[in-house]
């Protein structure tokens, strides 16, 4: 404890060294981007687009390709307002204005329905870029994962501070939404699902990883989703991330280097050529752990290695579209020795090494092509997967290492995709797509059949498989009137291997009472595979191989969501939302506790199960947020929900992540001063229950814990108390500028319970507390 708060009190005298006022200079910006119809992606000429707040007034027009460019724009933060005749104004909020990099927008707007005349959209910040998204779903910026603290600069862990969702700990950044496992969350990048991009991802918890691969170099606005998804969003249960890669500038060239605690990161964009509008954007990041550990400056034992790299090539053509080639891509290194001295085994895994490799990538090339002024097609053709390589030796009583564990799963797929938008009118537009997915694995797995016994090891697994899964949705939007808007559709899977499919019906209605208030309901049947590797569970029975879960069916779930947002001022949103959901068809064991509602992680797995288990999820989330004005902010959020299953032995139970309740306060301020710097402050206070889990006793006769699942989740840790602090320090230049971060991840030095050992000293079982502090430093700039 004392070395972390020396850590941490070195690191902000470090930072505070930095405030020494410099001769002020009048620093000014570009802002430029393109305005389109938000339903066709058509470009709207002549629209207007206006700096708020600015000092002369500062506008600009679209010209003919829907682009416009604001230059001598002061350093600082603004609200953007825009508009088009026959199109519903709107702004565009908190856009941060330093002296680097221009700074790029591109916003859609919709197209009135009473088209005499347009009118004011009162749009909050959050307000999701799918315009089918009417409930349960909002944006957020990449500005925000930095900003909000906790969020190390990662989407996942940022939006634990939204309603609904809650953290599963400091070390992992696999997130509950509305009590669902972390592994019922979908990953989306450029429209394509794609592997968990983590660093060590399925460490801890399926669904999760360590640090995120996405860089904050690459990301643009994104979206993300609790419930009752877009007939466009499958394979998922209980939230989306859809993530968008932004566009490299293309007129100019831009530069960063970042260096962190967390990883190195070089950073670079701009044209391939000027001429056609081309350009790229690229981020190669090395962990900081790694590069000392090369050079000698680490000496420890276990030092995780990782490094990512992210791109997207642009080519705009003038008849044939636009194309994009993207991905991102991981590569992780993690070993642990054994202690080679019996006397001080406390518990089993100090007897264990191990060696961790693992990769994860997604590429594709993506085209997007405006049919005429009412439609346009988006195609894509993509790669994904991800290798994981575990290596477990274990010390016998002679200390002779023995074999206990090894696994080598290779598992991905490859992706063919295509949707088409229509607009009919300014009231109604239909999107139509299909996604077909060729699946595949090759797993390995090794262990011991009764555990820590070495001389039971064995070969289990051995092969390869494929197979596909096939996805077809469409989805209609009905404005019936400016203020009320209904969305009907529908998405139908395939899953080859089993030959089981599913119709999953999607619905929501939005209605605009007064100009503040507005009311909506949603309705979303989702359903989700397991690992392919799950299906592929074999045994041998009469000298033949014995699929027993090769038939499971998908795991269904239907979401009702109520809704509420009142704007009580231009600044000031409340929002609550009511939910239930209701979980069938999901696998489990037989007459067990057993259910993959509560799975985390086991890659040694190898049960047989049926859809015999069932869940509910109901709660309520609450929402009061004061959007950037007068440069400060602040977010309130508390969850109440209940979160229950009943598996094959008919008891209904909690499930794992039935936390009860999760509140959250995020709130900051910016100081602007008159030497062109920004000194930014941002603090938040996360309190939520604690998991449940299972009693247990000390089994001396095998050195091990045994679980009681006849009680299956019956206790219930202590509540949790997280507080996490962010402090920034940007230095504006006249070409360049630098910034200074630090990130203090659990300031109040909380424990988290890391499992359950028997202890060989005690005989007893311990349970195993870590309390981990990540202060992350960093210094950038841009250029």
């Amino acid at each position: 404890m004392k070395n972390c708060c020396r850590v941490i009190a070195n690191a902000l005298v470090l930072l505070l060294l930095f405030f020494i006022p410099l001769r002020a200079q009048k620093l000014v910006q570009v802002i430029k981007g393109k305005v389109v119809d938000n339903e066709t992606q058509m470009p709207l000429i002549g629209a207007s687009v206006c700096v708020q707040l600015a000092d002369p007034s500062l506008c600009g027009v679209t010209d003919m390709n829907g682009d416009f460019k604001i230059t001598e724009v002061p350093i600082g933060r603004y609200n953007l307002k825009i508009s088009y005749i026959g199109y519903d104004s709107t702004s565009v909020s908190e856009v941060l204005v330093s002296s680097a990099k221009e700074v790029e927008v591109s916003v859609g707007l919709k197209q009135s329905v009473n088209q005499l005349k347009s009118i004011t959209v009162r749009s909050p910040k959050d307000k999701p870029l799918n315009t089918m998204a009417m409930i349960s779903a909002r944006s957020f910026t990449v500005e925000e994962t930095r900003r909000y603290a906790g969020g190390l600069d990662d989407p996942a862990r940022m939006a634990s501070a939204f309603a609904g969702v809650a953290v599963g700990n400091v070390q992992d950044n696999g997130i509950v939404v509305r009590g669902n496992s972390p592994k019922g969350v979908s990953w989306r990048l450029e429209g394509v699902d794609i592997a968990n991009p983590n660093h060590f991802a399925g460490g801890n918890m399926v669904g999760g990883g360590a640090v995120t691969i996405f860089s904050s170099q690459m990301m643009s606005n994104s979206d993300f989703y609790t419930g009752a998804f877009p007939a466009e969003y499958g394979n998922a249960l209980a939230g989306v991330f859809d993530m968008k890669l932004r566009t490299g500038n293309n007129e100019k060239y831009e530069h960063a280097i970042q260096l962190g605690l967390l990883g190195i990161d070089v950073s670079s964009e701009g044209p391939i050529c000027k001429k056609s509008g081309s350009s790229y954007l690229f981020n190669y990041r090395y962990s900081t752990t790694g590069l000392f550990s090369k050079v000698g400056l680490l000496t420890t034992d276990e030092v995780p290695k990782y490094q990512d790299f992210s791109f997207k090539l642009n080519f705009p053509t003038r008849k044939v579209g636009t194309f994009a080639l993207w991905g991102i891509g991981g590569l992780d290194k993690n070993e642990k020795p054994y202690e080679q001295d019996s006397a001080k085994w406390k518990y089993n895994i100090d007897r264990q090494t191990y060696t961790s490799t693992q990769e994860m990538g997604a590429c594709g090339l993506s085209h997007k092509y405006k049919l005429n002024k009412q439609a346009y097609t988006n195609t894509s053709i993509a790669a994904t997967g991800a290798t994981n390589e575990w290596t477990f030796n274990r010390l016998d009583d002679n200390l002779v290492p023995r074999p206990d564990t090894y696994l080598r799963n290779n598992s991905g797929k490859v992706i063919l995709s295509s949707v088409i938008n229509y607009k009919f009118n300014a009231a109604n537009m239909l999107r139509v797509g299909f996604c077909h997915n060729l699946m595949y694995y090759n797993l390995k797995m090794s262990t011991t059949e009764e555990e820590n016994k070495p001389a039971t090891y064995q070969t289990f697994v051995d092969e390869k498989a494929s197979t596909s899964l096939t996805e077809i949705y469409a989805q209609h939007k009905y404005d019936i009137t400016s203020n009320l808007n209904i969305s009907g559709g529908l998405h139908f899977n395939y899953f080859a291997l089993s030959g089981k499919h599913s119709f999953e019906p999607r619905f929501a209605v939005k209605w605009q009472a007064t100009e503040k208030q507005t009311f909506s309901f949603g309705y979303g049947n989702h359903s989700q595979l397991e690992e392919l590797r799950i299906y592929r569970v074999h045994y041998l029975v009469n000298g033949k191989d014995y699929y027993p879960n090769q038939s499971l069916d998908f795991s269904k779930a239907h979401h009702f969501v109520l809704g509420y947002d009142w704007a009580i001022s231009k600044k000031l949103r409340f929002k609550a939302e009511s939910y239930f959901q209701y979980l069938y068809h999901v696998p489990g064991i037989r007459d067990s506790s057993f259910s993959m509602i509560n799975f985390t992680q086991d890659e040694t797995f190898r049960d047989s199960l049926v859809n015999n288990c069932e869940g509910r999820n109901i709660g309520v989330d609450f929402t009061l947020e004061r959007f950037m004005n007068d440069n400060y902010y602040y977010l309130m959020t508390v969850s109440l929900f209940s979160s229950k299953y009943k598996a094959g032995d008919g008891v209904w139970r909690s499930t794992r992540f039935n936390k009860g309740y999760v509140m959250n306060l995020v709130i900051g301020k910016e100081f602007f001063r008159k030497n062109n710097r920004v000194f930014g402050v941002n603090g938040r206070l996360n309190i939520l229950g604690g998991d449940h889990y299972t009693p247990y006793t000390a089994d001396e006769a095998t050195k091990d814990v045994l679980y009681d699942q006849t009680k299956a989740f019956d206790k219930q840790f202590k509540p949790v108390y997280y507080m996490d602090l962010t402090l920034t320090y940007k230095i504006n230049k006249r070409k360049y500028s630098t910034t200074w971060a630090l990130q203090i991840k659990n300031l109040l030095c909380t424990p988290i319970n890391a499992g359950f050992y028997y202890n060989y000293q005690t005989k007893k079982v311990d349970e195993y507390d870590i309390t981990m502090v990540l202060p992350v430093l960093s210094y950038k700039i841009d250029f």
